[in-house]
């Protein structure tokens, strides 16, 4: 297996290459993007060697804009049916459009400054959902997001979060994960 669980979504060399310069107007998205990867592939590596299961792995393309433009994709990472984990997914996707006007209605009433008619925009992020056999270990989902409309009057914005669903609750875990 290589770097990251299968070929970045954006090329290998435009990603290096905005990655090491700081002025680049790509510089946080290719590190995300190059980050997300490295993730999916440490997490993916230990669960499957709780497991003792490879993953699925499927790359995958969003269709182009109308204009010809990338839509971008993901990389959706499987591992189901095993003696720990009924059904483990690590996920990311790397995408790229054009805001629909009611996302701009809904972005400028939670206080979002957006121009024009037309808004393009970029979208990154890993998400996981671990199930695993043994109900008195909680369900865990999590999921971590860079959001960007590029341009003149860029904007940009991290966002995510982590639960666990617990089959059977227990007090001092869910202490201990809301404390740390």
């Amino acid at each position: 297996m290589g770097e990251y669980m299968a070929e970045p979504i954006t090329c290998s060399s435009d990603l290096k290459e905005h990655s090491s310069n700081p002025d680049s107007d790509r510089y946080i998205p290719s590190c995300m993007e190059m980050y997300i990867m490295s993730l999916q592939k440490s997490l993916c590596e230990e669960l499957a060697a709780i497991e003792g299961k490879q993953f699925t792995v499927d790359r995958w393309i969003r269709p182009a804009e109308p204009d010809g433009s990338p839509g971008g994709g993901g990389i959706t990472c499987i591992v189901q049916d095993g003696q720990v984990f009924e059904k483990a997914g690590v996920n990311i996707s790397v995408v790229h459009g054009t805001l629909s006007k009611q996302a701009i209605q809904q972005m400028k009433s939670r206080g979002k400054e957006l121009y024009g008619d037309t808004v393009p925009f970029t979208a990154m992020g890993i998400s996981s959902v671990i199930h695993p056999i043994n109900p008195f270990v909680p369900t865990i989902h999590f999921n971590y997001r860079y959001f960007e409309i590029p341009g003149e009057n860029k904007t940009w914005w991290f966002g995510g979060g982590t639960d666990l669903t617990p089959t059977y609750l227990n007090r001092d875990d869910a202490k201990h994960f809301h404390s740390t």
